[in-house]
């Protein structure tokens, strides 16, 4: 797995997609404005969405 030390956030992901590739029923989904990523080893498991969460959530309303 591709893994990004400059990315602190990742310290978050990186636990998650882990677990998504260790787990074959797993989905990892994210929202994440700019930064909407996995790695190919879980893309196919994966649902990102490129945005702000906070808009979209307000959206929702």
């Amino acid at each position: 797995m591709v893994r990004n030390k400059q990315n602190t956030p990742g310290i978050i992901k990186y636990p998650f997609w882990r677990m998504t590739y260790q787990n074959p029923k797993a989905v990892y989904a994210c929202v994440n404005l700019g930064e909407a990523v996995v790695p190919k080893e879980i893309a196919e498991r994966a649902i990102c969405i490129d945005g702000d969460i906070g808009a979209g959530l307000k959206k929702l309303k």
